[in-house]
């Protein structure tokens, strides 16, 4: 290529080129022009000069755009391999780093590993010394012993041929001895055949004094060395559920063993703070004392462990009256004079007695099998009230206390029959005929100022009855003042087959099958020897309880 084609190509080249070709045209346009064309072609010519040249203008600028695009392009590439670059080096940073770190905690394990066998060796090499030591302090004591039993015998064997020398020396004379004991013998037994009598009865009274259910003595014997019968041991008995609980302690059912019995077992802790010796003693006076009236609770057998007291009684099967009272509301009347001669009975003869019950209620009086009733819990009982003499001290339940009593006065058996009223009150209206709430002062208060209310349809006999045994005044109150049989309420009573039990009851509860019932686990502290916590004279049985039928 020469030089002129050179200039052409470069773009002044290209730009002379244009302006010639401008120039040619303009020539051509005059020629055409002066030969007679028209002037609209001279400036088309013009304007595709200036579209040629725009066209060329813009062909650069879209090269010039492209090649800035490639630019931006390339170093983008070449900052994504940087950042690959970069990436790479720290997965690879890494990668190292982790398997540096195997490669530490590979180290530990292997230390730790060789550490763990060192100390098994330790422990090995220990273990064999301390092995070794045993064996060695076997060995010794071994030797020892043989050393000692060798030189016990070398000092035995003179000794033991003393003794037979000894023995053979003194073979006769202790045959003469043994000859003059037997003398003796004889002698004594001549002398003592008159004292025979009196040593036998101090025998007994020892024997019973060291029986662990009456009072221990000095010299104990051991508990299974004695025996009992069969009422009085707690292992006679089987428990199925619990009849009431209270401060006193608690009432269970219970079956006797040898005859598949149903009782009552009242069970009475020695140290509580409501129980005490006196108290447990006295219910176990009164509970026997009651066997001979029909219509109170009385006890089958008592008996006592170390740390209880225990009273087997007859079980009422009926529940009580207060169940009756809140099952039915209002009693007949046929019913409550029933129910209430029976009471009476069972007052006079603790009256007559000496006794006054002091917490006479609902819940303390009991249906049994027969449908009776019998009057439970003496456990606030008051022994002694003979003639003249008087109790004094808050004592009963709210609602049942005789108004002497509110005004901590001395009192005497009236106060059972101001109970006997309350009760008789309840059981024909369903209703307490005084507020049992508020304070001493305000009970007392309720009944001077506020007399029961009558219902318009209760029985003559009984509305006259009621008020004369809620008298205020202890003095005019009948039961202690007057004879309460001859009232009219109880016109229809033939008292003597009332006492003996002949007249038809309301209903009969019946006892319920031992089958039906089940076993409830007790535990008790053992029947002990111990002095200090038993009772003097308690344990006895009920000679008419038929309990080996």
């Amino acid at each position: 290529m020469d030089l002129s084609e050179k200039r052409n190509e470069s773009p002044a080249g290209q730009v002379g080129n244009v302006v010639k070709s401008c120039i040619e045209e303009r020539t051509n346009k005059d020629w055409i022009r002066d030969s007679g064309e028209t002037k609209t072609d001279a400036e088309y010519s013009k304007k595709s000069c200036i579209n040629t040249q725009t066209s060329q203008d813009r062909r650069r600028s879209g090269e010039k755009q492209t090649e800035h695009k490639e630019k931006t392009i390339k170093r983008r590439r070449n900052e994504d391999k940087h950042i690959q670059k970069e990436s790479q080096a720290e997965k690879t940073s890494k990668d190292g780093s982790i398997e540096r770190r195997k490669l530490e905690e590979g180290q530990i394990v292997k230390e730790n590993q060789a550490e763990k066998t060192s100390e098994d060796e330790r422990i090995k090499s220990r273990g064999f010394e301390e092995g070794q030591i045993e064996k060695e302090s076997q060995a010794e004591k071994k030797s020892s012993k043989d050393a000692r039993i060798k030189r016990r015998r070398v000092e035995e064997t003179p000794l033991q041929m003393e003794n037979l020398a000894y023995k053979k020396t003194s073979e006769h004379e202790s045959y003469k001895i043994i000859l003059l004991e037997k003398q003796k013998k004889k002698i004594t037994e001549e002398n003592t055949k008159g004292t025979n009598i009196e040593q036998k009865e101090e025998r007994n009274k020892r024997s019973r004094a060291e029986d662990p259910l009456e009072s221990g003595s000095i010299q104990k014997r051991p508990c299974l060395d004695i025996e009992r019968p069969a009422p009085l041991d707690i292992n006679s008995y089987n428990f199925h559920t619990i009849l009431g609980r209270g401060g006193f302690g608690w009432v269970m059912l219970a079956s006797f063993r040898p005859n598949k019995q149903l009782v009552a077992m009242k069970i009475l802790k020695k140290k509580s703070e409501k129980n005490d010796c006196h108290a447990i003693a006295k219910e176990a006076r009164l509970l026997k004392i009651s066997r001979e009236c029909a219509f109170l609770c009385h006890s089958y057998a008592v008996f006592q462990s170390e740390l209880e007291s225990f009273f087997v009684m007859e079980y009422a099967s009926g529940n009580s009256l207060w169940e009756m009272i809140l099952r039915e509301r209002k009693l007949p009347t046929s019913r409550i004079m029933f129910y209430t001669a029976e009471m009476v009975v069972a007052l006079q003869f603790l009256h007559s007695k000496g006794i006054i019950h002091r917490d006479l209620k609902p819940e303390n009086i009991l249906i049994d099998k027969d449908g009776h009733i019998k009057i439970c819990d003496f456990g606030i009982a008051e022994e002694n009230i003979i003639g003249q003499r008087t109790a004094h001290g808050l004592a009963g339940t709210p609602g049942y206390r005789a108004p002497e009593i509110l005004l901590n006065e001395d009192y005497n058996a009236a106060v059972d029959w101001w109970s006997f009223g309350v009760t008789m009150y309840k059981m024909a209206t369903g209703v307490m005929p005084f507020s049992a709430s508020g304070s001493i002062q305000k009970q007392l208060y309720t009944i001077i100022m506020k007399p029961p209310n009558y219902p318009c349809d209760m029985n003559e006999e009984m509305l006259d009855l009621l008020p004369k045994l809620l008298e205020i005044d202890e003095t005019e109150r009948i039961g202690l003042n007057g004879n309460i049989r001859e009232h009219a309420f109880y016109s229809n009573i033939n008292w003597e087959d009332l006492e003996n039990r002949r007249l038809e009851t309301p209903f009969q509860p019946g006892m319920p099958p031992l089958d039906d019932v089940e076993e409830y686990p007790m535990t008790f502290s053992p029947q002990s020897s111990n002095e200090r916590n038993n009772l003097k004279d308690f344990s006895e049985v009920d000679p008419n309880w038929n309990w080996q039928e």
